[in-house]
């Protein structure tokens, strides 16, 4: 029998933040049952007359040019009008959930903020979100794909964010390494493990890149290899129906030792598995020449034309264990919110529906390699039609949403803090991988009140 102990959401955030590491929810989907409810109208406060109203925005750091990029968007929209006064924040995404729990906590969060949907659920939860459907209008709402705007609609039926950033994964490789070696597309376990014994050299060259950091992935790589385990044709869910995890499942076991067998059987990796962040290391090293395999999303297109724009490369769906399988591939979505401690709701989405207009939202295409949420974005000519566009569409109709879960009140603290630190520890040789699995299995459902 499962048993919830109840928390106001004032105790949860000073935890959180006396912790640092917060009991975070993994999904963008509220519970059904929350452990409180918080009627809301959004009441505007009247500014000061002739005075302007302040709002911030704090935006995660994607990339080296995410600050110049959202910062003259936040330029032209100060420029389009004279009544509100826009300020921009950007953090890394590493320091982002806690400082934004400290912000929360102390009554002081941005107005506005783009935020993981771990996040996002984690403070629908709790009664810190801003439901949209009252302040944007239906008309405004048309322009987007359904299926992204239903992603951000939680179980009382209320719209809490916009979709911001969608990613499917993709495996990108040396082709010309793999050419020059006569060497298969990296479409199988077998064939990772061939290209890599041949063209693993350190330092000069890795094959195979992968993390359990936390740094800048969120079990990114373990979630790899259970796409190749299960398949595109088989169950993605880490879930029973009744709730509990499948992680000590054999699938689940199978999937955290190829993770271990590349590190310590075929030794094709890199050596800073449990430290490396896959942004801050493990995309540099490729476009530096130096990776011959990454697992990485559909962002990284656009910095290797700027970073290696020489470089031959090809791109694949994340291998699968067997040939013959459907490959299968997943998105860690994240959304931009209005924090509902704002006191100037109804400037905070003028602000919104300015940052998704359709010439900011094709920019931000264009920029980050993202698969546009709009759809006369995803239609304009100028959203290059390549293979690069084409391929990541083709793969959303395998994709699986990671954080889809039914405990977003916990999953961070279960599956990113609990349950990757077991899978890194089994990577280092510390534990077993059937270790990992089982101890975590164990925890998790303790955690969920089984």
């Amino acid at each position: 029998m499962k048993t919830t102990k109840k928390m106001n959401r004032r105790e949860m955030l000073r935890l959180m933040a006396f912790t640092g590491a917060g009991l975070a929810a993994a999904t963008y989907v509220a519970p059904a049952a929350a452990s409180q409810t918080f009627a809301f109208e959004a009441p505007n406060a009247v500014p000061p007359a002739a005075e302007k109203v302040s709002l911030r925005l704090m935006v995660m750091d994607y990339d080296e040019n995410m600050k110049p990029d959202t910062q003259a968007v936040v330029d032209a929209f100060n420029a389009s009008q004279d009544e509100i006064e826009l300020k921009l924040d950007v953090v890394s995404w590493g320091q982002g959930h806690d400082i934004l729990v400290t912000q929360i906590s102390g009554g002081q969060p941005p107005d506005l903020c783009n935020v993981s949907a771990q996040w996002l659920g984690e403070w629908d939860a709790i009664g810190e979100v801003l439901p949209l459907d009252d302040l944007l209008s239906k008309e405004f709402l048309a322009n987007f794909q359904p299926s992204s705007i239903k992603a951000f609609t939680n179980k009382k039926g209320q719209l809490v964010g916009m979709p911001y950033f969608l990613d499917p994964r993709a495996m990108y490789y040396r082709k010309d390494l793999f050419d020059e070696k006569g060497l298969k597309a990296p479409e199988t376990w077998d064939e990772v493990i061939a290209a890599g014994k041949a063209l693993h050299n350190p330092p000069d060259m890795i094959g195979y890149g992968q993390t359990f950091s936390l740094k800048s992935d969120s079990l990114d790589y373990w979630w790899y290899a259970w796409f190749g385990v299960i398949g595109g044709d088989g169950n993605l869910s880490i879930w029973k129906e009744d709730g509990r995890s499948r992680l000590a499942e054999p699938e689940a076991i199978e999937a955290t030792q190829w993770c271990v067998d590349l590190t310590q059987k075929y030794k094709i990796t890199n050596e800073d598995y449990t430290t490396a962040g896959r942004d801050e290391e493990l995309q540099p090293l490729f476009y530096a020449g130096k990776l011959s395999m990454l697992i990485t999303g559909s962002w990284f297109p656009t910095l290797l034309k700027n970073n290696a724009p020489d470089m031959v490369y090809g791109l694949t769906m994340p291998p699968v264990k067997t040939a013959g399988m459907k490959p299968a591939t997943g998105f860690w979505p994240d959304a931009l919110i209005i924090f509902k401690q704002t006191k100037y709701p109804k400037h905070a989405a003028k602000v919104l529906e300015f940052l998704f207009s359709k010439e900011n939202r094709l920019a931000f295409a264009k920029q980050r390699g993202v698969i546009p949420e709009r759809i006369d974005v995803g239609m304009d000519p100028e959203y290059a039609v390549s293979d690069v566009e084409k391929f990541f569409v083709k793969s959303l109709e395998t994709a699986h949403n990671v954080y889809e879960t039914p405990w977003p009140e916990n999953y961070y603290q279960t599956l990113n803090l609990g349950f990757e630190v077991e899978v890194a520890r089994a990577v280092a040789g510390e534990i077993t991988a059937e270790e990992a699995c089982k101890t975590s299995a164990a925890m998790i459902d303790a955690a969920n009140g089984f």
